[in-house]
């Protein structure tokens, strides 16, 4: 019944701002979304609100608009959906898309100009995919105008637009599978650094100088970083004030007060301290043994950290480090 629910259509709306905002948030990690941007939103959103009236229909009526569908391919175009009037949901639908689609491909090269060279260096895998996640994206939609246009005027579907849509589709997911490097930019963000990156000691968190005389953070941080215990995956917040005899809503406050960053970049940064410390054992095992034997849990959370506190994934950084 995806035809009666609009399923497409809504799906339709809501992928091109996804893909907008997906984009925006990598390129650009530190600018958070505002208020104003979740007028994205608000179309997609009144959209799914304008067709729900047809997910309560009866068997009887939903039977009758089947029945018209198998008689002309065209008729869902020419009714109305919902509460929005026929001739609108679909076309204007994909001409947002489109309108995204382009948005989204003009983000990306404005923001490659504007961080320059080494940005685009570091970041090239990223881009690449971001690049062709959005071409494939404006694609479909162009594809789904002429599709549309096709079944208005000739009242028939287009199997090649059909076609060409899973070759895309099909080139798209292969190059996924293919290129180790896309998971890794899937899971962290792009980072604006230059090509030096961070040495080991400045990732791990070391007290601020004020308090190295102070008897209460420095046996604090012995006992943490001492004891290890946040190589266990299980570690959080609850262990973490449980192995100091700390309350649970006052550790997070010395954290920041003792090391002035957070309980989560505090855990984040030990731990990828200890998996760069490894790093001369990495041809024994795989990257992700060593991922997980430093505390972490899952791939998006250890790249995102690593992109965050190093600058770039780990495979380029290795490979860097390597030559």
């Amino acid at each position: 019944m995806l035809f009666i629910l609009r399923t497409p259509n809504i799906i339709r709306v809501f992928l091109p701002v996804a893909l907008f905002l997906h984009v925006r948030g990598m390129l650009l990690p530190y600018n958070q979304l505002k208020g104003l941007h979740y007028l994205h939103l608000v179309f997609p959103i009144m959209l799914t609100i304008g067709v729900m009236p047809d997910l309560f229909l009866s068997t009887a009526e939903k039977t009758d608009i089947l029945n018209h569908y198998y008689v002309q391919n065209k008729y869902f175009i020419t009714r109305s959906m919902g509460w929005i009037p026929a001739g609108f949901v679909q076309p204007v639908s994909i001409l947002v898309g489109i309108v995204y689609g382009i948005a989204t491909l003009v983000l990306i090269s404005l923001t490659k100009k504007r961080q320059g060279a080494d940005y685009v260096f570091i970041n090239r895998q990223s881009l690449v995919w971001l690049n062709m996640l959005s071409t494939a994206v404006t694609l479909y939609f162009v594809l789904q105008l002429y599709q549309y246009l096709n079944l208005f005027i000739n009242n028939s579907f287009d199997p090649p637009s059909q076609l060409i849509k899973c070759v895309i589709g099909i080139m798209l997911f292969t190059y996924f599978i293919t290129t180790p490097n896309v998971q890794e930019n899937m899971d962290g963000c792009i980072l604006p650094k230059g090509k030096s990156f961070p040495s080991i000691q400045e990732i791990y968190p070391h007290l601020i100088p004020e308090f190295k005389v102070d008897q209460v953070a420095m046996n604090l941080d012995k006992q943490v970083k001492a004891s290890k215990a946040y190589l266990s995956a299980e570690y959080d917040l609850s262990a973490m004030a449980k192995e100091l005899e700390i309350p649970m809503s006052k550790l997070p406050k010395l954290i920041k007060k003792y090391y002035g960053m957070s309980f989560v970049e505090f855990l984040n940064r030990l731990r990828i301290h200890h998996f760069l410390e490894q790093r001369s054992f990495f041809d024994q095992f795989t990257l992700e043994t060593y991922m997980y034997q430093s505390g972490f849990s899952n791939r998006s959370t250890f790249y995102a950290a690593f992109k965050k506190y190093v600058g770039v994934n780990p495979s380029f950084y290795l490979k860097e480090m390597a030559n």
